[in-house]
């Protein structure tokens, strides 16, 4: 049986179970589980190793990839500018990024960009680690970028470039000038606890780091049918958007202190289930340094029109998946939350982050082991159902 360490509220003790049930019967390698209640932090707890050996215990300060869960991190650095009142959402990304009109891309707001509406989802140069280092070079490749689509008329998620549009359109909102890392690192990182990061230095505390633990690469094979057979052609949509920069393939490149260095606001994030409930929670928290104000939190708490024709996903190749102002929104098929208002971000193999303002819950779950599943994965969906269960009763 597992040994699970850490704060749990008497009242909310099933939900740690849940937690252990996560090891127990579903494989779980090393994880941690935060949740605040009301604005009260109610479970903080941690179990397992960061290793697939089994040698180096998970504790509190560990840390691991996150993939995309890293693009809600990105997302709240955007909804921190607005609340400062440095954009709107419905403002044309060259209002404040000029040389983004290239190729046909004038009339792309900041609200479609972030709903992944832009038809920016792939870069078609091979982006390299040195190209992701030299920041300049980077922003001039995708400010050249043409659409795929008509911006507004489809989704197509963006799984990796989105961050780096990110990053460059907050450097020229922020009065400082900033990009994702600097921003966290400087605007978000003094006022939570626990730990999130896009890109780390080289005096980082790199034992925290615990290892990637990739799922056998036949597993994709149970993925869909209809997009299993796109990601396997080189000239699709599918595969120029989710595989450029290569070494995204192997998910243990993600143990390479090379790559964890690199700025990649799509899904090279660092953090803990600590660290990103309590960012959420902030953002929603009156009494907290992050607190949004109303017309942001009114924005995102809103349920986004669909584009033109529909939300069947143009990379993912299904109707499950909603995005507004940059985070993901509850569907009938990726019903993380009983509330539309909730907002949060999902992570590849289980890592998630959810605020669900009607609820007064912040909930956050980081793991080492990788699952194969698009959405609701067995781990995921098994904390996410007994919090809810679990609230329920103590209301």
């Amino acid at each position: 049986m597992i040994r699970v360490q850490g704060y749990v509220d008497p009242k909310y003790s099933q939900i740690a179970d849940a937690f252990a049930d996560n090891f127990n019967h579903h494989g779980e390698v090393g994880a941690s589980l935060t949740v605040y209640h009301h604005h009260q932090l109610v479970v903080n707890v941690w179990a397992g190793y960061k290793d697939l050996k089994k040698k180096m215990k998970w504790d509190h300060n560990t840390v691991v990839p996150i993939f995309s869960t890293t693009k809600a991190i990105s997302a709240c650095c955007m909804a921190i500018c607005h609340s400062k009142g440095l954009f709107d959402y419905e403002d044309k990304v060259v209002k404040y990024w000029p040389d983004f009109a290239a190729n046909g891309k004038e009339n792309i707001t900041i609200a479609q960009l972030l709903q992944h509406r832009a038809g920016l989802s792939a870069i078609y140069r091979k982006i390299t680690v040195e190209i992701i280092q030299d920041r300049a070079l980077l922003e001039s490749i995708i400010a050249k970028q043409k659409p795929r689509w008509t911006p507004g008329e489809y989704q197509g998620y963006h799984p990796w470039n989105i961050g780096w549009f990110i990053s460059a359109l907050l450097s020229k909102i922020d009065p400082e000038g900033r990009r994702l890392k600097e921003f966290l690192e400087e605007e978000v990182l003094p006022y939570i606890d626990g730990d999130v990061r896009i890109g780390v230095n080289d005096d980082y505390q790199w034992e925290n780091v615990a290892k990637v633990i990739p799922f056998s690469r036949m597993k994709i094979f149970s993925m869909p049918f209809v997009f299993v057979k796109e990601f396997f052609k080189p000239w699709s949509l599918t595969f120029r958007s989710l595989l450029n920069p290569a070494f995204v393939v192997n998910h243990i490149n993600f143990n390479k202190k090379e790559i964890l260095k690199l700025e990649i606001g799509g899904g090279g994030g660092l953090g803990n289930s600590k660290g990103l409930a309590s960012l959420f929670d902030g953002l929603t928290n009156p009494n907290h340094p992050l607190y949004l104000k109303p017309n942001t939190l009114d924005y995102l708490y809103d349920y986004p029109a669909p584009p033109t024709y529909g939300y069947r996903d143009l990379i993912l190749k299904l109707d499950a998946f909603r995005f507004h102002g940059g985070f993901m929104k509850p569907s009938k098929k990726h019903n993380f939350s009983l509330s539309k208002k909730s907002f949060g971000g999902f992570g590849a193999g289980g890592s998630f982050v959810i605020s669900d303002p009607e609820n007064y819950l912040t909930f956050a779950y980081t793991m080492n082991k990788m699952g194969h599943e698009l959405m609701n994965m067995k781990r995921e969906s098994n904390i996410r159902n007994e919090v809810y269960r679990t609230i329920v009763q103590v209301e």
